[in-house]
């Protein structure tokens, strides 16, 4: 009897590929409130009407990750108690350059550096003011599922993170701050593991019932009914020529034709047809039919 012979399928145990496939909606939601207090938060600081956004997170190995970074990077450790572990917050030396230009008048137009360098001590001074509004901005941006307390640990350097031969999968937030125009790009990085312990509260958002006030419903249903409503309906239409009308004295008569019925409107909205008669020697209307839906 002759066997079937069948290839082994290789499956990486270090980084198993349903970890970068893993779907945290709440994440990024997260990541949205986070942004949003950022850039409220560095136009306080700053004096710079900033506004922040972020895009849906996206997961890739740790070299990857590092590799995105370029050379003229810098990066910033924050603690996320109670989670172990911490996130990064990365933003090019450029963009810090182009938030202090705004800071003092000028465009925050970005200009890519061709080399690495230093902070100047007005960026340095700047840089920490960010930092400092990334610290309230995780607080307040995970204040939805965790009481958050991140705290800055330490400016990292990019070459020894490029040297660290580390199998994880980081997680990545790629956030906008928007001047005018102008966007500056910056990012909040985690390691998958920092993350994985609360995996089924970032798949799913917490949802509370809603309670209905019944008092409150029966309340603006009565203002609501006691609302005045101003009603037209056209009762007769003719047809006139410009000279006919030019040729018209005090005293004289426009034939009308009859209109049996009249549509009423409110704001050109159909309310309801009524048929036009007389009653009491008055000109009065009887409803015939309702436009508006059968529940209302």
């Amino acid at each position: 009897m002759e066997t079937m012979k069948q290839e082994a399928t290789a499956y990486d145990f270090v980084q198993p590929g349903h970890k970068l496939n893993t779907q945290w909606p709440v994440l990024d939601l997260i990541s949205q409130r986070i942004a949003g207090e950022l850039g409220v938060s560095l136009s306080e600081r700053l004096k710079v009407n900033m506004r922040g956004t972020a895009r849906a997170t996206t997961r890739s190995r740790y070299s990857q990750c590092v590799q995105a970074f370029g050379n003229t990077g810098t990066v910033h450790e924050l603690s996320m108690t109670p989670l172990a572990g911490g996130v990064w917050f990365c933003m090019d030396i450029s963009v810090v350059s182009a938030i202090v230009n705004s800071y003092f008048g000028g465009s925050a137009e970005l200009t890519p550096l061709e080399a690495p360098r230093k902070l100047s001590r007005t960026e340095a001074r700047v840089m920490q003011h960010v930092i400092e509004a990334v610290v309230v901005s995780v607080n307040e941006g995970w204040s939805m599922l965790l009481n958050m307390k991140a705290q800055k640990v330490r400016q990292v350097d990019i070459e020894r993170l490029a040297n660290a031969a580390l199998e994880q999968v980081m997680v990545t937030s790629d956030m906008l701050l928007q001047v005018g125009e102008i966007e500056l790009p910056c990012q909040l990085i985690y390691p998958f593991e920092t993350l994985n312990p609360i995996n089924e509260q970032l798949q799913k958002e917490k949802t509370s019932a809603v309670r209905v006030d019944e008092q409150f419903s029966q309340a603006i249903k009565r203002e609501l009914l006691n609302c005045e409503l101003e009603i037209r309906g056209v009762l007769a239409e003719s047809h006139i020529t410009l000279g006919a009308l030019l040729e018209l004295q005090t005293g004289d008569f426009i034939a009308l034709r009859d209109v049996q019925t009249v549509s009423f409107k409110t704001q050109n909205m159909p309310l309801f047809d009524a048929r036009v008669g007389s009653s009491n020697g008055r000109v009065s209307a009887s409803l015939s039919r309702w436009h508006l839906p059968v529940n209302s």
